[in-house]
Order: C-alpha cells, then structure tokens, then sequence
C-alpha cells in the first residue's frame, strides 16, 4: 500500500510539472480562478497582446520557442518581448521612457532613481495599489516590502520578490583545495584565500596567470565588504539624521582594504573599465578565483566553469566577520519593480488584464516550467522529484531572460527538487544570512534632490573611490571628494531624508 501510494504522488508530480500545451490552453479557458475573472481572458477569448521590456544575461530566447507558446497558452496572452542585455539595461530604460515609446509592462532595476521619480510624479505610470486587492497573489504581497518599493505613500509597479540577504562570495573550491586552504570566515582569512588564487598557482598549470578576485568600474562587491566591516548599508541613521555610508569610518577601512588588493594585485588591475558581464566572464574563463556579487548567479557562473574546465568545483560563503559582529548586506525584499505606463496601458481594463496576467504567471504550473523549464529538455523526475538534466540549457532558455519578468521569487516557489550541491548550499545560507542582514533606513524615504542630482553625486563619489584605489587619491583627497559631495547637494540630501523620516513617524 505504501509504495503504491508513493508511485501515485510521483505520478501526479511529474503530471503536473509536464505542461503540454493543451492542457494548458484548456486551464487558461476554463479555469475559474480569482486572477482570471480580473482580465486574464482577452475580449471574445482572443489572447490579449502584452508588450514587456526586460533584461537578459545571455542570449535572447526565440520568440517560437516552447516556454513562450506555454505561457501563452496558459495565460491566454500573445507576448511581444524586448530583451535588452543587463550591461546596458538601465541606459536603455532611461532612452525608452525619455522617447515616450514604452511597452506595457516595463522592469525598472531601481525605482528610486531620479528619473524614474519624476516620471512617477508627471504621471506617467499607473498607481497599481488600489487593485492589488483583487488578485489571490498580488493581494497577499508582502506589505513592508510594498512600503519600500513606494513614491509618496503610493504603490506605482509590482515588485519582483527577493530574499533579504543575496550576497555572497562565490569561489572555486578546487582551488582552494589546490592551494591547502580552508573556507574564509574572517576578512583576514578572506584576504589570505585571495592572495593565495594570485600566488600560490591554484590551477596548477605552472604560470603566474590567475587573480585574487574579480571586480567591475561600480564596485559592487566595496559595500558588502564595508558592512562586514561595521559600515551602514547605504545610510546610517542615529537619533533621526543621516549620513551615507562613505562617511562612516569603517568604510574607509574597507577603501584600504581594496586598495591593498590592488596595490598587492590580488585584484584585478583594470576593474576600472569592467561592466558587470564582463567582470563576471573574467571568472568564467578561469582566471579569478573569488567574484562577490548575488548568490543568484552562482549557478550560471559554476555551468560556464565547469564547461571550460571539467574538473572545476564551486562553493559559496554568505559573509565572513570583519571587525565588529556578524553581519551581511540586507537589501530592500524585491528586486526591481516591473511598472504599467499609461501610454501604452490606455485604460483601467486594459490595466486589470496586465495585473492578472502577472497574477496568472505565480500559479504553481508557470513556477515550475520557469523554476525547472520542461521536463525530458531541462529537468527529468527522480523518485517524485524533479532534478535538473541539464542546467545550463535551462538557465539560457528561462533563468537568464524570462525569470527576469515574474514577481515571485522562483527558488522559493517551484516544487522542491534534488538541487545541485552549490544550490542546496545557497538556499541554506539565505535564511541564515537574512538573520544578520543591515538594512538601509532610507528605503521608503525620499529626497527631492537626491532626486534630481543623486546620479551626478554618486558619479564623483564612485570616481573618487576607483581614484583612491588606485593610489591617485590619499586621505586628504578622499575626505576633500566627500566635502564636495556635501557642498554640492549632499547636506541637502541629508536633511531631507531626515524630514521624510520624521514625516513618516507622525
């Protein structure tokens, strides 16, 4: 009887990880759900045509292909995509709006940036707070985190979900193994592991050929490396006023600290001219040992590795302790927010039918074709459980561009699996890592002129610390950069945040 049972639920599993297209379109047609009532049909039962605009890290997928026609059939949609590589990505959002040629629905990687603000402010997105509350998933998202995503108390986009605490250090373990060392816990031991993927030939090929870690022109991996340190995330609050995180003096610590990587040439020399992709392939092809950035790339990272060198093994470490208690980087609950302009998005109808659809994409069925992709192609059911057949594949067809436009966070939401062994360990460390998470205070806050002089602020800043790396600025310059900044509009920044926050308490 029991195994009869257990043959059953891993029938009805692998039934409904294998969405064939009929099935679908008869779900779509006639499922009475809440989300389908609000729109998800098309007048006369026509699919209803959504423009979207999204970010991709590989190759744009075919517009024909089998994932698109299944979530077509199962939302009753005909889906136009613009995929535009992530290097590029916010340049080309910033050009789409300012042409006033917008698709209907649009992901924006940061919706606090100025100009993301004043379009909000001149009417140029839809408020899709009110309606929330008819849809089963959008009505139940997470209400603090809406609260972060929001312009003057209002909700204008939908959220992509991400855990509190993403940042880890990605490493390769075979060379870590190569060169007798230990998985890094402290900063010490983290510089000692990057000096020695630099030195000590990790990958046994007899040359002098291979750094420490890799990093890009925005220096990503300096705030994460400050917090471990005992710097704010972004902003420190005390007793209602504000102050960004470079002034603090432990970011001035993790400041030296790169700088000695570059000086010792444990890091890699031009990061100075890197966009993010490219810091990513400098690992990718086997010549940086370490990349800090998002846990969520570890498996694209470890499926390009692993092609290029066989024998090549990963492993993540969620924070290491710097001076102070533990702690890592805790970022604001989602990850962009996908927004409806009203250009293209003409009326309220038109709007309900676009909010269902993104509602329709979080039922179980589209969580797992985008969490496992198809079954016989990406991913084969093992003892009732899906595991993947082949990762990489999966990870250019769904994860690396459809993945980027749904709302929920798909490791969390597909049908738990047999994960890699570097999946399991990144799922164990995120909630451990979000119990140590600092969190910017100024998240729901806003400033007028940060607003509007945030980015030129943020440009001298971040030049000021690639300067100060790379020996061009000593103590004196970089405490001079930061006096700029506060002439040129960071005091006013300041005290802005600290009115907002003292209007929210009220």
């Amino acid at each position: 009887m029991v195994m009869k049972q257990k043959s059953r639920q891993s029938l009805n599993l692998a039934v409904s990880l294998v969405l064939t297209s009929s099935v679908l379109l008869a779900g779509c047609v006639n499922g009475g759900s809440k989300s389908q009532d609000q729109g998800a049909e098309a007048d006369n039962g026509q699919p209803f045509k959504i423009t979207l605009m999204g970010n991709m890290y590989s190759e744009p997928p075919n517009p024909e292909s089998e994932i698109q026609k299944r979530i077509e059939a199962y939302t009753n949609t005909k889906l136009q995509y613009t995929w535009v590589p992530a290097s590029t990505y916010k340049e080309k959002v910033n050009a789409t709006i300012a042409s006033g040629e917008l698709p209907m629905a649009i992901l924006v990687t940061n919706n606090k940036d100025s100009n993301i603000i004043s379009a909000v402010e001149s009417g140029m997105f839809w408020e899709v707070g009110p309606y929330l509350k008819d849809y089963p998933f959008l009505s139940k998202l997470n209400k603090d985190t809406l609260n972060n995503t929001s312009v003057n108390g209002k909700i204008y986009g939908l959220f992509r979900e991400s855990d509190l605490s993403t940042d880890g250090i990605m490493y390769r373990k075979d060379w870590l193994d190569n060169v007798g060392m230990k998985e890094p816990r402290t900063i010490d031991e983290l510089y000692q592991v990057l000096k020695a993927f630099t030195y000590n030939d990790p990958d046994k090929n007899g040359k002098h050929d291979t750094v420490g870690l890799t990093e890009e022109k925005l220096l990503k991996a300096l705030p994460t490396i400050s917090i471990f340190m005992g710097a704010p995330n972004g902003w420190g609050e005390k007793d209602g006023k504000f102050t960004p995180d470079f002034m603090a003096p432990e970011y001035l610590q993790a400041l030296k600290f790169f700088k000695k990587l570059y000086d010792e040439k444990i890091i890699v020399q031009d990061f100075a001219v890197l966009n993010n992709q490219q810091k990513r392939d400098v690992f990718k092809q086997g010549k940086a040992g370490a990349y800090l950035a998002h846990m969520a790339d570890a498996p694209d990272l470890y499926s390009s590795v692993v092609k290029a060198f066989p024998e090549a093994k990963m492993d993540i470490v969620g924070n290491v302790k710097g001076t102070t208690t533990e702690r890592t980087r805790g970022g604001t609950g989602y990850n962009g927010i996908i927004m409806i302009p009203k250009s293209s998005v003409k009326t309220e109808a038109d709007l309900k039918k676009v909010l269902a659809f993104f509602d329709k994409m979080t039922d179980q069925k589209m969580s797992d074709l985008l969490g496992w992709g198809i079954e016989g192609r990406h991913f084969k059911t093992e003892n009732g459980k899906p595991t993947f057949i082949d990762q990489k594949l999966w990870d250019t067809e769904t994860n690396s561009c459809f993945n980027q436009m749904v709302i929920t966070s798909l490791p969390n939401r597909k049908t738990p699996g047999e994960e890699t062994a570097l999946e399991k360990k990144k799922l164990e460390i995120l909630p451990q890592s979000a119990k140590f998470a600092v969190i910017n205070p100024t998240n729901p806050l806003i400033s007028n002129t940060f607003n509007t002089k945030g980015v030129e602020l943020t440009t001298a800043i971040d030049d000021a610390k690639t300067k100060y790396i790379y020996g061009k600025l000593d103590d004196a310059g970089w405490s001079n950069a930061i006096e700029e900044w506060r002439k040129n509009g960071g005091d006013k920044i300041m005290e802005e945040y600290a009115a907002s926050f003292a209007k929210a308490k009220k």
